[in-house]
């Protein structure tokens, strides 16, 4: 650490010395991840500012400032490898997107297994074309599908396919999955089925991580052995920290009970660890004379501590939250060691610096974030609040009772702190809070942390001893996991167990707990006056025990309750008091959607997009449900579904279970898919109205607006078993948006034929100003003669990029050219926001200069 030598008035900040340096360093990251590619600079401003230091360590002066200056200078260097790389020649990211290749790598990373497919993190070593292989770096993210051998980490295997770029759905604000990627390193994804990979040669390396994820799937097997049921999932996830085997509806019952942090190995794990190993170091070193003459046994003890501590540390993973837990406990055994005082908020920011200074990316891990924000509220907030039962007197034995409260007390406290410090955290990443979450802990934390967790980690401690009697303490582990869970369960089953939210902006979360610190600090006891003593000064006026409003806090409540009230007003301007028509077409990938928010916040949501199976990946649940609630938006008035393709459908489910849906627009043709199933269960059961296609057909004015359903012909459906050309696409519902002088043209899936006779029923009403292309601007649609009918500006396709069908097809790009008009798409613009007062419009692609 460096010595700073200035006055104690000036020093106040360094109280706690490595929190100014934490924050100083997180600004740095920060700024190191928005504002990248300036490292020259960087480093020159940090030799500069170390100079500083030394120079003014010299001449004995002060350099109170400088310390923070060069942390921030050293923090966006540390970013700077992931955010700005340089790859060489050889590097795997020259060689996506162009053709397959034959790949040989290393499994480099434990795989996660799910119904039919394993993925994993793959160390390429080699790629092959015209057989000619050659050597290559880099990661790749690998998905095999099918029924096939079960692969391990450490295996060297082959197959043939293509290396991917990572690419997002870039929707305004949306989650930076190619960042993500890149702070793991991984700059490319490939898929491959089963049949077609080849392994081999098994634990084709060595090492600690290999042995380490050896042990792992020792274990997890032995949990295996334990029964069927989904406490097995919920062991391997509280013991070796292996998640991937707990069920997605368990984890939704984990969340909406709010004790989804237990799923997470964290201070608990490792404190429990740490006091058993004390425990037995110190019986074990009682023994030894020499120790207890020098009064060493209790420093053995510490020191031994440590061993298992780590070697837990690693079997569990090493998540954040374990880090950050194995690092204040060593703090902590270390101060004792040395017979020091410890102060745990200054611990929490070593644990926090050390984890950035190693990893810097992990500032922006979810896991990061929620355990140190949730460990830093309740440190503070304990330290801010002041016990019921506490009594002034001294030397007098408290009743049980009172000791028990005081317990109590605390035990609710934790839980409080924790929950209140991380709710915006949890509303900004999950949009979710529970609100029987402190109720849940009170009765799950008991069962989960002093019983079930001690006997699975005795039974890991035991494994290379005697398998059997672990075997028993996993079984009894189980067993009571089983009853837990049946509590669990019972608490999410709940109608109000926990409700969704929108997302919070970076200014609301700042409000928040800026208002948090203002109100514990709102309210103090003055501190009474010794006898024969003055008064401290400025509380001369002031009665001893009297309770007094703080007027530094009292003005930051009023000015946050203000800045709040003003964002407030914002968003009800921007979402129900504005006068124009908004529509936007989100990106989907391979898919179409399209929200059209109506003056005086009518929302309209036009197809959801959607994969074919969503247990692959939920369109729905990921990007349009985040997408609406960045927005605040949680009531879609009207939903509509042009047609039931999964590519429409199913990102519809998610959003009609857990959105105020009011009514939905469809044609009323059957599928026979399961996501067409689960669309007409899910608006059964919250009972949305859907009335007949005939009686939606035709013309509606909403706020202004008029929408004009011109397609299919009411009586389609019979026509249909006539004509075979009137499939799913072409019998797409083709609505139209029009607002002053400019509208919206929406036709689905149609194709020629039913373009064809959708000029001829709707005539000159086609012209519009803006035109999603039909069928993703595929060569079977947008025709001349429908081109020149619409007659459109603007040209949006929605498309997938380097879309596997060949959308959108180069002749219909050349007609549209041809016709003069203004073409985005998804895949290469992002989302496409729109606006128009009825005279101008605004167009605002997410992604410009392409």
């Amino acid at each position: 650490m460096i010595s700073i030598s200035c006055k104690t008035s000036k020093a106040s900040i360094y109280f706690r010395p490595v929190v100014p340096l934490l924050f100083s360093m997180i600004s740095g990251i920060a700024a190191g991840s928005q504002f990248s590619g300036h490292g020259v600079c960087a480093c020159l401003i940090a030799f500069v500012f170390l100079c500083l230091i030394l120079y003014c360590l010299y001449k004995n002066r002060s350099v109170i400032f400088i310390p923070p200056l060069l942390f921030f200078a050293l923090g966006y260097l540390s970013i700077q490898p992931w955010m700005a790389p340089k790859f060489p020649s050889h590097h795997i990211i020259h060689f996506k997107d162009d053709h397959s290749w034959k790949i040989t790598g290393i499994i480099d990373t434990p795989v996660a297994t799910y119904s039919h497919r394993q993925k994993f993190i793959l160390r390429t070593e080699t790629l092959e074309g015209n057989n000619k292989p050659f050597p290559v770096i880099g990661r790749i993210r690998l998905t095999v599908s099918g029924n096939g051998p079960k692969l391990l980490i450490g295996d060297r295997i082959v197959f043939f396919g293509r290396i991917k770029s990572i690419r997002n759905f870039n929707n305004p604000g949306g989650f930076d999955y190619k960042r993500y990627m890149a702070f793991r390193k991984v700059y490319g994804t490939a898929y491959v089925s089963a049949q077609k990979l080849t392994l081999l040669k098994r634990n084709s390396e060595t090492g600690i991580s290999v042995i380490i994820a050896d042990a792992r799937r020792k274990i997890s097997d032995l949990i295996d052995k334990t029964g069927q049921g989904a406490e097995q999932g919920v062991l391997k996830a509280l013991i070796v920290g292996d998640r991937n085997s707990i069920s997605k509806d368990l984890k939704q019952a984990f969340n909406r009970a709010g004790i989804g942090h237990l799923l997470a190995i964290s201070g608990l794990h490792i404190g429990i660890v740490a006091t058993g190993a004390f425990l037995f170091f110190k019986y074990l070193l009682s023994h030894i004379k020499f120790l207890l003459r020098h009064a060493w046994t209790k420093k053995g003890a510490v020191v031994l501590s440590v061993i298992p501590v780590f070697i837990y540390g690693l079997l569990s993973g090493m998540s954040p939250s374990t880090q950050r837990a194995l690092i204040m406990v060593t703090v902590f055994l270390t101060a004792f060691l040395f017979e020091r005082e410890h102060d745990p908020m200054n611990t929490l920011a070593v644990a926090a610096l050390l984890i950035l200074v190693v990893h810097p990316p992990s500032l922006f891990s979810i896991s990061f974030q929620l355990s140190f924000t949730a460990v830093f509220a309740i440190l503070y907030g304990l330290s801010r609040v002041q016990n019921p039962w506490q009594s002034d007197s001294s030397g007098i034995k408290k009743p049980k009772r009172i000791k028990a409260a005081t317990k109590l007390f605390y035990f609710f406290m934790v839980s409080f702190f924790a929950i209140l410090g991380t709710m915006p955290l949890a509303m900004f990443y999950f949009n979710q809070i529970s609100l029987v979450g402190l109720l849940a802990n009170f009765f799950i934390v008991p069962l989960i942390g002093f019983v079930v967790v001690p006997l699975g980690l005795l039974a890991v401690f035991l494994y290379p001893l005697t398998v059997s009697v672990a075997l028993g303490c996993l079984k009894a582990g189980a067993f009571v996991l089983t009853q837990a869970i049946g509590v669990i369960n019972f608490f999410a089953d709940l109608p109000f167990a926990a409700v969704k939210t929108v997302t919070p902006s970076y200014f609301e979360i700042c409000c928040f707990y800026v208002l948090l610190w203002a109100i514990l600090n709102l309210r103090y006891v003055s501190v009474k006056t010794p006898a024969g003593q003055d008064k401290v000064p400025g509380e001369e006026n002031k009665v001893p025990g009297k309770r007094f409003i703080q007027k530094p806090a009292a003005i930051v409540v009023l000015l946050a309750m203000l800045a709040l009230s003003a964002d407030a007003c914002f968003w009800l301007n921007n979402r129900f008091w504005h006068d124009d028509l908004r529509v936007t077409m989100i990106d989907v990938g391979h898919g179409s959607a399209a929200l059209l928010e109506l003056p005086e916040g009518y929302n309209i949501l036009i197809d959801g997009g959607g994969f074919s199976d969503n247990s692959v990946f939920d369109i729905g649940a990921r990007i349009i449900a985040p997408f609406l609630w960045r927005k605040k938006i949680k009531t879609i008035d009207t939903l509509v579904l042009s047609h039931p393709n999964s590519d429409h459908l199913n990102g519809l489910i998610y959003i009609a279970e857990h959105f105020n849906v009011k009514n939905v627009w469809t044609n009323n043709e059957v599928a026979n898919t399961f996501g067409y199933k689960k669309f007409m269960e899910t608006i059964k059961k919250n009972k949305i109205h859907m009335p007949e296609y005939k009686e939606i057909a035709g013309i509606h004015h909403i706020n202004g607006v008029c929408i004009d359903i011109f397609y299919p012909q009411v009586d389609f459906i019979e026509k249909r078993k006539k004509e075979t050309w009137r499939n799913l696409n072409n019998n797409s519902l083709v609505l139209k948006a029009s607002f002053g002088t400019n509208s919206f043209l929406f036709p689905g899936d149609i194709q020629t034929r039913a373009e064809y006779e959708l000029a001829a029923i709707a005539g000159d009403k086609l012209k519009s100003t803006v035109l999603l292309a039909p069928h993703h601007g595929s060569k079977t649609s947008s025709s001349k003669m429908f081109i020149d009918k619409v007659n459109p500006e603007v040209i949006i396709v929605s498309s997938g990029w380097k879309s596997r069908f060949g959308f959108p097809h180069p002749s219909v790009l050349k007609r549209y050219k041809e016709k003069g008009c203004r073409i985005l798409g998804t895949a290469r613009n992002g989302a496409v926001s729109m606006s128009t007062d009825g005279q101008t419009l605004m167009i605002n692609p997410t992604i410009t200069g392409i």
